[in-house]
């Protein structure tokens, strides 16, 4: 039903008083097919009753089918980084957290449940003799004689080491630590060093059988051995690397004929007799953190391109990661439904607003931690990885950027001339051309600051968030200036946003800051939020209303009348850690989450033209961008037949300030209006095809 204009008005008055259209659905939020297998997987365990689970950095996982698919089955966890998985003896299915203890599955419940070690970074578990278990942590490992009742804390000899993996045989109990290995010969009550002939002491895992021959994989810090042997139950070492460098060898598993794997990067390395001689099989393009064998069947889990899964010992892999969300840790928009995601296992694209997903050049993908991604002036994506500024174009395909070192990039701006500023461990490096120049941020404790997010505004002014505090460096040679908000004489901003003139500013446990003088001076935006929320990302609707994303509180949006913060979580269910925000121009929105992948909000009928589908049968508007508007703005309209538009725009009271006619054929198309002529303000707007009117809004701002 279409309303006169002036009663109109009216309701779109009442409605932005006091509700928020279409926001109050309970499926706002809908999980996306895909990306899957952006992640790390770090344990896979076949079960019993034929169910295989996945252990990742994004949460448990199970297949039902021999691993050709997987569904979420982390329910009752409150920690996704999940170590390893080990069936009891008992039958319990318990996992190792990094950062929340041991978590254990109740069947009956069909749900996670806390078993112990809480607040702990464990990072392996065994079972060495029924009922008594042994637990790998930071800095510890725990024992418990009574099924994980109670706990015992136990020191490797007096060192503060991180165990990272737990073995046993029949007398003797092995810790894998960054200090070399340890071992126990009185049940795991006291620990010695036993790392004698090792090369390398960054030991992340150890494997022993029956007959005191134990095996333990390094990762070396300069290319060193990466595969060592003990035959006297850890008394001494030897190197038995293959003439092929693995270069790390994160997980050994023996498999039922007693043949030895070593996960290495890229392959996977096998024996028969106890490591004299290796065969290599080439196994993925990452490097192999997990081995699991069920049946004629091998699964690998890998750091970054999910479970890959050979039926004939590793001579031929395929990919196993349907349904195996992704980790998403950006979320880049470019044109019309082409959606660019950074997982920890590298970048997917889609184009058709994240229906259909593939990697980005997957002959040779970046298999990298992506922390941020964006296109530069010339088309090409550019990425901020864990290791350095990658581009890639359809001629070279992905090449580093740097800067020297390649460090860990936080955060990455593209400026207008084309130069790269980037946030790194010790404050900011400039890419003009070929040339990297470095601005190291030095707080007054003379330390160098770790820049998490940047900003340039539309002076140039430059504003550096980093771990607790946050800077700010007016154009030319000024120095760093330490920020600060009300009494706070810093703040720790996870992430900005420019709106118009006004710079916000996502932190840490003080929600959203607003600046209207450069970063100068700061205050609180809004109400609502309880001083907890961790602010991830920020980002406007076509319609100009503010979003953020937040670790653990899910999505929240602000009313533009009352200026408070509401949640906007329907869909999402558990998966609350939102780590990435974006809404396109027609007004469909992404988030990304942590443990639950990507999840898409459609606006109606606009998304359906832009994928080419039949026309709508009614008029059809999308919402108009940018909103707030500057000097122009766009409304998107999908009219039912060819033959005149009528677009009238109108101020808050009612009065006609611009009419304009065009002829249209049937198909989708963007209308733009120039708003030169008019003042900052609310205004209200009128298209009309044949008998059929709808109506809309716009801000205006100077």
């Amino acid at each position: 039903m279409n309303l006169p204009f002036r009663t109109y008005f009216l309701v779109l008055l009442l409605v932005f008083a006091f509700a928020i259209p279409a926001h109050g659905q309970s499926s706002f939020w809908q999980q996306a097919p895909g990306p899957f297998g952006g992640t790390s997987v770090t344990d896979i365990e076949p079960l019993t009753d034929g169910r295989i689970v996945a252990a990742t950095s994004s949460g448990i996982f199970v297949s039902t089918d021999g691993g050709q698919s997987w569904s979420s089955f982390s329910e009752g966890l409150s920690n996704f980084d999940i170590r390893d998985l080990h069936v009891l003896v008992d039958g319990r299915l318990v996992a190792a957290t990094y950062g929340s203890g041991l978590f254990a599955f109740n069947e009956s419940r069909q749900s996670w449940e806390p078993a112990g070690l809480e607040r702990t970074y464990t990072t392996s578990i065994m079972e060495p003799t029924p009922g008594h278990l042994l637990v790998g942590a930071n800095g510890f490992v725990y024992d418990s004689v009574n099924n994980g009742q109670s706990w015992k804390s136990r020191t490797m000899d007096g060192f503060s080491v991180n165990v990272q993996d737990v073995a046993a045989n029949n007398t003797h109990y092995f810790a894998a630590s960054s200090l070399g290995v340890f071992r126990s010969s009185d049940f795991g009550v006291t620990w010695q060093f036993a790392s004698f002939g090792l090369e390398e002491y960054n030991i992340i895992s150890v494997t022993t059988d029956a007959t005191g021959v134990v095996y333990a994989g390094a990762s070396p810090s300069n290319g060193g051995c990466a595969l060592y042997r003990s035959r006297g139950n850890g008394s001494i070492w030897t190197c038995i690397q293959p003439i092929t460098n693995p270069l790390l060898v994160p997980v050994i598993k023996a498999d039922s004929n007693g043949t030895i794997w070593a996960g290495g990067y890229q392959r996977l390395f096998k024996t028969s007799n106890q490591g004299d001689g290796w065969q290599s099989v080439n196994a993925s393009k990452s490097s192999v953190k997990a081995i699991a064998f069920v049946g004629n069947t091998t699964l690998i889990g890998t750091a970054g391109l999910g479970i890959m899964l050979s039926h004939n010992a590793g001579q031929e892999w395929t990919e196993s990661n349907a349904g195996l969300q992704s980790k998403i840790l950006s979320i880049t928009l470019v044109g019309s439904g082409r959606v660019l995601v950074g997982t920890e296992g590298g970048l997917f694209e889609s184009t058709n607003f994240g229906s259909t997903w593939s990697r980005v050049n997957p002959e040779a993908p970046l298999i990298q931690r992506i922390t941020d991604a964006d296109v530069d002036l010339q088309g090409r994506i550019v990425a901020a990885t864990t290791a350095g500024v990658w581009r890639h174009s359809v001629a070279a395909g992905w090449e580093a950027l740097g800067p020297p070192g390649m460090p860990s990039i936080r955060d990455f701006t593209v400026q207008e001339d084309g130069s790269i500023i980037v946030g790194y461990h010790t404050g900011l490096y400039t890419l003009k051309g070929t040339t990297w120049t470095p601005t190291p941020i030095m707080g007054s404790d003379q330390s160098a600051r770790d820049v998490s997010a940047l900003t340039v505004t539309k002076n140039g002014t430059i504003l550096a968030g980093a771990a607790w505090d946050s800077w700010k460096k007016s154009p030319g040679n000024s120095p760093w200036e330490l920020m600060s908000a009300g009494t706070i004489p810093w703040f720790d901003v996870r992430t900005f946003g420019n709106v118009g003139t006004r710079v916000l500013a996502g932190t840490r446990y003080l929600g959203i800051l607003e600046s209207t003088d450069e970063g100068s001076t700061w205050k609180t935006l809004g109400t609502g939020l309880n001083g907890t929320e961790d602010i991830q990302a920020i980002a406007s609707d076509s319609n100009g209303r503010l979003h953020i994303a937040t670790y653990g509180s899910g999505v929240f949006q602000m009313n533009p009348w009352s200026r408070v913060w509401l949640p906007l979580n329907q869909g999402l269910g558990t998966h609350l850690r939102v780590t990435a925000l974006a809404f396109d121009s027609i007004g469909n929105a992404y988030a990304g989450t942590l443990d639950g992948g990507l999840f898409r909000h459609f606006v109606s009928t606009a998304n359906e033209a832009e994928e080419g589908s039949e026309l709508p049968s009614s008029l059809s508007l999308g919402r108009p961008y940018p909103n707030p508007a500057h000097r122009s703005i766009t409304i998107p309209i999908v009219p039912t037949s060819a033959g005149m538009i009528l677009v009238r725009v109108f101020d808050v009271l009612g009065r006609e300030l611009l009419s304009q006619s065009v002829f249209r054929p049937a198909s989708a198309w963007d209308l733009q209006l120039d708003l030169n002529q008019f003042d900052s303000g609310l205004y209200l707007f009128s298209v009309q095809s044949g008998t059929e009117l709808k109506n809309g809004s716009f801000t205006l701002i100077r």
